[in-house]
C-alpha cells in the first residue's frame, strides 16, 4: 500500500518541483516502486520527464480530474501512466487550470484526487505530489490525499520568516478539508549548499 508524500510550497522558485524529482529517482534506486503525478498546470514536473508538449498528451491529471467531476468512468491506468528510466508518472498540462476553477462550485471537491489515486496505491510504495505553489483547491486535494507532506522552502532568512504564516493556513484548510490521514507535516530546506551558496541547479 503506497505512502502518498506531497510536496509542496508558497511560492515558485523554491526548488519543489526539483525536489520532487530527486526524491522520486532517490526512492527508486532504493528498490520503491514509485509514482510521481504532476498536480501543477505549469507542468514542470512533466518537462523534468521528458515531455516538451504537454498540450499534445492525450490524458493527464487534469483530464482525470475532470472525469470524476463529471462522474465518468476513469480510462485505464496504462492508458494514463508513463514511465522514464524507473519512475512511473502522471502527467499534467493546462486543463488543470480549467478543473481548479470547476472545484471551488463542487460539494465534496477535495476528494477527487483521492479518488484518484486510491486504486494506484496497491500499485505501489510510493507516491508523490508535486503541487502548484499556492493554497488554492488543487493544493486542498493534495493535502486532503496525502499522508504526508513536505514543504521546500529557500534556507534564507526573509524565507524562513514568512513561511510560518502560510504554514498556519495549511493547518486551518486541512482541519476544514477534514483532513483524516496526514501525519507529517516537515519542511525541507531547498536549493541549500554547505559553503552557504544557494543553488540554482535544475534536475537535467
Amino acid at each position: 500500500m503506497a505512502k502518498i508524500l506531497m510536496c509542496g510550497s508558497f511560492k515558485g522558485g523554491v526548488g519543489k518541483t526539483a525536489s520532487s524529482w530527486n526524491l522520486a529517482y532517490f526512492l527508486a534506486e532504493m528498490g520503491k516502486k514509485v509514482l510521481a503525478v504532476d498536480f501543477d498546470s505549469q507542468a514542470n514536473l512533466s518537462t523534468c520527464f521528458g515531455i516538451e508538449d504537454t498540450a499534445a498528451v492525450p490524458v493527464t491529471i487534469g483530464h482525470l480530474m475532470m472525469d470524476r467531476l463529471e462522474d465518468e468512468e476513469l480510462p485505464d491506468a496504462e492508458d494514463y501512466i508513463r514511465s522514464r528510466n524507473g519512475v512511473d508518472f502522471i502527467p499534467s498540462s493546462m486543463v488543470l487550470s480549467a478543473v481548479e476553477g470547476r472545484l471551488r462550485t463542487e460539494m465534496g471537491a477535495e476528494r477527487m484526487l483521492s479518488g484518484i489515486l486510491e486504486p494506484l496505491r496497491e500499485r505501489y510504495d510510493y507516491i508523490i505530489l508535486d503541487t502548484c505553489p499556492s493554497l488554492g483547491t488543487l493544493t486542498i486535494n493534495a493535502l486532503t490525499a496525502a499522508d504526508e507532506v513536505l514543504i521546500a522552502v529557500n534556507p534564507q532568512l526573509l524565507a524562513m520568516m514568512g513561511w510560518k504564516r502560510p504554514l498556519t493556513s495549511v493547518r486551518w484548510q486541512v482541519a476544514s478539508a477534514i483532513l483524516k490521514n496526514a501525519s507529517r507535516l516537515a519542511d525541507a530546506p531547498a536549493g541549500f549548499h554547505p559553503d552557504g551558496k544557494e543553488s540554482s541547479e535544475s534536475p537535467e
